[in-house]
């Protein structure tokens, strides 16, 4: 674990968060910690889609690839593309699928016979957006990162189609509480970590070029670290077959660190994943490899971030209401870890709205809430966590 700091001449009053969107009481629990860990070097780990921005970069950079055609049914391996049987029964083959993010999508969703029995059941979606890449040069990746994110406006979703009236996803944005959030997490001198299933050169482009602008023009002068941001990578390879392990390379190559177009250009993804995988509870075990410890706080979105939410001593769950399986097995989780440590803090991705203070501002917003968004509201009202105003 790195060395403690020297508690920094930062002012602790009151209001360290003030973006719009905080729930009450998930403000002054956060704040709380921070004043308690301040200085003190202790170690922070998040998660990066739908928790530092709403949408899924992994989801925008595929459907980038397959609308530029460099990702096709013929350039990706029959290996990674078995046949199965949806979980309505339908057999979903890459061929009979209208491009690769169906199939993408259909694997996502769980495909194996175990059914709700699967405890990690978008984990094959997760590794196959990064196997399917192999062949392809970390600026291919960074490239196709770019133009997805181009697409985006802050706070104003723009879907990325690939297949007219078929497969589209939403180009990410950056929440703006989650940058002042990381702000005033790193100008209190905690070792803040971004543990992430989306592929490690998307979530490292991301970081260095749309959020840590946003963290510089906070006073935040070096940002979040390049080697801090841990995702699902596959073993490089360069002109003489040299292996390398990301996890390695970004602290050996100042080149690669800062994503360097003509040292990216140099290597290409090979279908050897490096281990461990971020993904469900690997997230844990590159947890210990990295930091050695307990997180002092996680924060965490979807049914993959709550192996290492319960590893850690502290947690913040970003409860996207649109979600409302996601709030009902968080529940649960927090009933068997107890409610001490946890802390909510309710999002809608819908028409960007983003953060928003209490359950009862949801109706303000829609004219008719959406079934989904209801049935968390309904579940989440009755956890009592976020207060009754």
């Amino acid at each position: 674990m790195p060395k403690a700091q020297t508690r920094p001449k930062t002012s602790l009053k009151r209001g360290l968060l003030r973006a719009a969107g905080w729930n009450e009481r998930t403000r002054s629990a956060l704040e709380t910690l921070i004043r308690n860990g301040s200085g003190k070097n202790l170690p922070v780990v998040l998660d990066f889609d739908n928790t530092i921005v709403c949408g899924d970069i992994a989801d925008a950079l595929v459907a980038v690839l397959a609308k530029s055609k460099q990702l096709t049914a013929e350039s990706i391996p029959k290996v990674f593309c078995p046949p199965f049987r949806s979980a309505k029964g339908d057999e979903v083959t890459l061929e009979s699928c209208g491009d690769i993010t169906e199939y993408y999508e259909a694997l996502l969703a769980g495909p194996t016979a175990h059914g709700s029995r699967d405890s990690a059941p978008h984990a094959n979606g997760h590794v196959w957006a990064v196997q399917v890449l192999q062949g392809l040069s970390p600026l291919d990746v960074v490239n196709a990162t770019r133009t997805a994110f181009e697409m985006s406006a802050f706070a104003k979703p723009f879907m990325i189609e690939v297949t007219p009236g078929k497969t589209s996803f939403l180009a990410p944005f950056v929440y703006e509480p989650m940058v002042e959030l990381l702000a005033v997490l790193l100008r209190h001198g905690f070792d803040v970590w971004i543990v992430s299933a989306s592929p490690v050169w998307s979530v490292r482009w991301m970081v260095l070029n749309a959020l840590n602008p946003r963290l510089r023009e906070r006073g935040i002068k070096r940002g979040l670290r390049a080697d801090h941001i841990i995702g699902i990578s596959t073993l490089l390879a360069d002109e003489s077959n040299r292996l390398y392990k990301d996890g390695l390379f970004v602290r050996e190559n100042p080149g690669y660190a800062a994503l360097d177009e003509k040292v990216l250009g140099s290597m290409w993804l090979t279908s050897t994943l490096q281990f461990p995988v971020s993904t469900f509870s690997g997230k844990v075990a590159c947890i210990l490899d990295a930091i050695g410890t307990r997180p002092y706080l996680c924060v965490g979105d979807g049914l993959g971030d709550h192996s290492m939410m319960a590893f850690s001593q502290n947690r913040l769950w970003i409860a996207r209401l649109e979600s409302p399986s996601y709030q009902e097995a968080t529940l649960k989780l927090i009933r068997r870890t107890g409610k001490a440590g946890w802390m909510l803090q309710p999002v809608i991705c819908t028409q960007g709205i983003g953060f928003v203070p209490t359950l009862r501002t949801v109706t303000s917003v829609f004219e008719k809430i959406p079934e989904k968004i209801r049935k968390s509201i309904t579940m989440l009202s009755r956890s009592d966590f976020l207060g009754s105003k």
